[in-house]
């Protein structure tokens, strides 16, 4: 590879493709890139940020728009398609320029990417400290020779792309993270009011999982130092971060380091709501409390609650010790969600039934499903006819079958997962789902099964509109999960419970969405009081109101007890009740039936005089002057 700039002229691009616009689309890597440009140098590195909706040739031109001499992608599964097209095309459009490309992707299977994507080179492992070399060489006009994991294109070592297997390039490693300047710190990374934030506290895994790539290329575990940490954190503060996603594969691994991490986000960062992965081994009551007193979620990777199916892909599993583990986060109040896999080697659609069941057994307030893939450069994709596996070639790698797990069963699976993605998690069920299934007599797994064909048979959704369960809203799921339990209550000679289970499920629902709601304020600005019965009054869409045919606050109070024991317990007292969020604290409470219908009706159409027609002037006058008070 030569450099064809001139000597300190290098004008350089690194564009990062995310998967959707979100607060998660941080272009992290392409700004611990820059951060180990040279100084002189960063001044002619630019960030950008795309999506998968602009168009290759809309990319090209406003990459060429820019003049760049070199443009460096970071690669990942979601995007390795796209960008390799975008590359080729790149190259037609000018031949001279140069093309990088790293990431996880091009460190898994670096030779066939620089093939495909027609590059000039591939950085493999951590790329800050070759890409920085990378630069300065080129910049100084000598050609790059002997970095660390760095495969020019005129590599001996290159392959062509059909080669049966294909040796991974050696990736490079940082050592020394302290060496490593923070992109954050060094203002490379805009933080806005109310942003997201990735932030990596760590680098590495201990763990060496079959089907995971995370602890390719280096041994163990390597924290940031904490005075980086520290120094991060007050900047996020300072700059109001609202959520921070934690990049560590297993925070908690020692646990000691894990309890180190918590007393320095309390310390220094209570306010930020953190988003971390742990294992449940290590969770223990001292850990559980320190979640507790920060605003979290925590996400532990189960896979499968069968040990023999986890023990070859060095996966260790005690039902018994797990589930100790979940219940200490529960009654310490904790937010944690489950994350399963369908496809993998000697399991069945019937052994994934059976892990869902462990798993909604203890629910938690999420669970993801998702289907193997089988990633490159790891154990899996090595051993894949030992395994018994087919997978598709290309990203995302996802499975097609193997040998215990035929592709008729897969497509169950994958229904039974759109299933619990649409009831449970985005239904908002964990309140409610296993009273139910209790009532029903039926296995989480089983019931979801149900709901999964109702929805295609009686409620008549196509499949693709189910299997495509991200795009499902709260508010379409709510009527169909009132239906199909009323059926399914009748049908099992339960009609006694109808009532008791709709409230139920319309409690559990409005404190879900009172929870992520919007503080509700009472209005600033308001007109002179003898033109409101003129003005047109429009309810706070962060308000919820829902009739109840029992008292609201004893379902909150009482309702983790069976259905039948509720309906026996509770006495009727129907009632309409509000749901707010004012001043960090959640109001619910019941209001009268007149109050309420006028609430109701403040759709933004009425006029004051219409809202409190019916009533007497004085009432009206103060049932309205209330609702703008509050």
């Amino acid at each position: 590879m030569k450099s064809p700039v001139r000597q300190n002229s290098l004008s350089v691009l690194i564009p990062t493709l995310h998967v959707r616009r979100s607060v998660q689309a941080v272009a992290l890597a392409a700004g611990n890139l820059k951060a180990c440009v040279p100084p002189q140098l960063r001044r002619q590195t630019e960030l950008l940020d795309l999506f998968p909706q602009q168009h290759t040739a809309e990319l090209v031109e406003m990459f060429l728009a820019r003049r760049p001499q070199l443009i460096a992608f970071p690669l990942y599964l979601w995007n390795r398609l796209q960008i390799l097209q975008l590359c080729r095309e790149l190259r037609k459009a000018q031949p001279n320029l140069l093309l990088i490309v790293g990431g996880p992707e091009a460190s898994a299977d670096a030779e066939n990417v620089l093939l495909e994507g027609e590059l000039d080179g591939v950085i493999c492992g951590e790329g800050e400290e070759s890409f920085g070399q990378l630069l300065q060489a080129l910049a100084a006009g000598r050609t790059p020779v002997a970095l660390p994991g760095f495969l020019p294109a005129d590599a001996e070592t290159v392959r062509p792309a059909e080669a049966e297997t294909v040796r991974p390039a050696e990736a490079a490693v940082c050592r020394d993270l302290s060496s490593l300047p923070s992109p954050w710190l060094e203002g490379i990374l805009p933080l806005t009011e109310g942003c997201g934030v990735l932030w990596e506290v760590a680098r590495g895994c201990r763990f060496n999982c079959a089907f995971c790539y995370d602890a390719k290329g280096h041994q163990g575990v390597r924290p940031f130092p904490p005075e980086r940490l520290s120094a991060e954190l007050e900047l996020f503060v300072a700059k109001g971060v609202a959520q921070v996603w934690i990049l560590d594969s297993t925070f908690n691994a020692p646990p000691e380091r894990g309890k180190q991490l918590l007393r320095l986000l309390i310390e220094k960062a209570p306010q930020i709501h953190y988003h971390l992965e742990a294992k449940a081994d290590f969770l223990d009551a001292e850990t559980a409390e320190l979640l507790a007193q920060l605003s979290c979620s925590v996400q532990i990777g189960l896979q499968s609650a069968d040990p023999q199916v986890l023990k070859p892909l060095h996966r260790a599993l005690r039902p018994g010790q797990m589930e100790q583990a979940l219940k200490q986060l529960s009654m310490a109040g904790v937010t944690y969600g489950l994350d399963l896999i369908y496809g993998l080697p000697d399991d069945n659609h019937a052994g994934f039934c059976r892990s869902l069941d462990f798993a909604l057994q203890q629910q938690p307030n999420q669970v993801d499903i998702f289907p193997l893939a089988v990633l490159p450069g790891t154990e899996l994709h090595q051993r894949q006819l030992e395994f018994g596996l087919k997978a598709d070639p290309r990203p995302p790698y996802l499975i097609i079958e193997n040998r215990s797990y035929p592709s008729e069963q897969l497509t169950a699976s994958r229904k039974l997962a759109a299933a619990t993605d649409i009831f449970y998690n985005r239904g908002r069920a964990v309140g409610f789902f296993l009273q139910v299934c209790t009532a029903l007599k039926r296995p989480p797994a089983a019931l979801l099964t149900d709901f999964a064909n109702w929805l295609e048979g009686a409620a008549g959704i196509a499949a693709e509109k189910m299997l495509a369960a991200e795009h499902w809203q709260p508010v379409e799921i709510l009527p169909l999960q009132q239906k199909f339990v009323a059926e399914q209550l009748r049908k099992a000679g339960q009609k006694k419970l109808l009532r008791i289970t709709e409230d139920l499920i319309n409690y559990h629902f409005a404190c879900a969405e009172m929870l992520l709601a919007e503080e509700c304020h009472p209005a600033q600005k308001l007109p002179p009081q003898r033109q409101y019965a003129r003005q047109r009054w429009r309810l706070n869409p962060q308000v919820r109101l829902q009739k109840f045919t029992y008292d609201a606050e004893e379902l909150g109070e009482w309702g983790g007890q069976p259905l039948a024991t509720l309906a026996r317990q509770l006495a009727a007292e129907p009632a309409y009740v509000i749901f707010l969020r004012r001043q960090g604290e959640f109001v619910v409470e019941s209001l009268q039936e007149d109050f309420a219908k006028m609430l109701l009706a403040a759709g933004g159409k009425k006029t004051g005089e219409q809202l409190i027609r019916g009533l007497t002037p004085e009432d009206g006058a103060e049932m309205l002057e209330f609702a703008l008070n509050e």
